[in-house]
C-alpha cells in the first residue's frame, strides 16, 4: 500500500483513498460512514434508490457545512466586534493615562508655586517683624 493511500470501510465496503495525511482521512471516512448509518435509520431510506440515498447524503453533508460556515461567519464577526471593542477600551486607557500625567505635572506645578508662595509669605512676615 502507498504511504498517501489508505483503505477505508464506508457503508460496509472498502474503499482505497488518498490525499492528506491518513489520520485525516480515516476521520472524513468516518464521519461518512456515521452519517450513512444515521440516515438508514431514517424511514424510507432504504426504500430509496441509491440515487436518491446519495442526494440526500450530499444534502445533509451540504447542509451541515453551511450550518459551519455561518457559524463561523457568526464568529469571525464576534471576533471582530471584540477586537474592534478592545482596541477602543485601550485608547480609552491612553486618553485616561494621558490625563492623569497632565493632573500629575499640575499637582507638582502647583505644589511648587505653593511652596514659593509659603517662602515669599514667611520673607514677608519676617521683613515685617523686622521693620
Amino acid at each position: 500500500m502507498d504511504n498517501n493511500k489508505l483503505q477505508v470501510i464506508i457503508d460496509g465496503k472498502v474503499y482505497r483513498i488518498s490525499g492528506g495525511s491518513a489520520d485525516h482521512m480515516q476521520k472524513v471516512a468516518s464521519y461518512v460512514d456515521n452519517k450513512i448509518s444515521e440516515l438508514k435509520l431514517q424511514a424510507g431510506y432504504n426504500k430509496l434508490t441509491p440515487e436518491y440515498q446519495n442526494i440526500l447524503l450530499a444534502l445533509n453533508l451540504a447542509e451541515e457545512l453551511f450550518k459551519a460556515q455561518e457559524e463561523i461567519t457568526i464568529f469571525n464577526q464576534e471576533h471582530l466586534e471584540n477586537e474592534q471593542e478592545l482596541y477602543r477600551l485601550k485608547q480609552d486607557i491612553v486618553d485616561k493615562d494621558m490625563r492623569i500625567d497632565t493632573a500629575n505635572k499640575l499637582v507638582i506645578e502647583y505644589k511648587t508655586k505653593v511652596n514659593e508662595l509659603q517662602k515669599r509669605i514667611i520673607e514677608l512676615e519676617t521683613r515685617n517683624g523686622i521693620n
